[in-house]
């Protein structure tokens, strides 16, 4: 008969291996995703995370957004 703690032993080795292959996993499809330079548990530093219009007041904000959805809706046809 196996006893409570052989069980609750197994069970903290299988939680062991489930994390493992989660982060296995995990790697795995970030790897397949991944830009050059692109860390997996660390950030790039440098132009990647800015936003171009974060210096903009609002109102020249929304008047980029108005022209380029009207870029867009030409290209579209519309």
């Amino acid at each position: 008969m196996v006893s409570l703690i052989e069980v609750f032993i197994m069970a903290i080795v299988v939680a062991f291996i489930v994390l493992l292959a989660v982060l296995v996993g995990g790697f795995l499809v970030f790897k397949s995703k991944a830009s050059p330079g692109e860390g997996f548990l660390r950030t790039p530093k440098g132009q990647v995370f800015t936003i171009p219009d974060a210096e903009l007041a609002p109102d020249e904000v929304d008047q980029t957004i108005v022209e380029r959805t009207n870029k867009f809706l030409a290209t579209l046809g519309g």
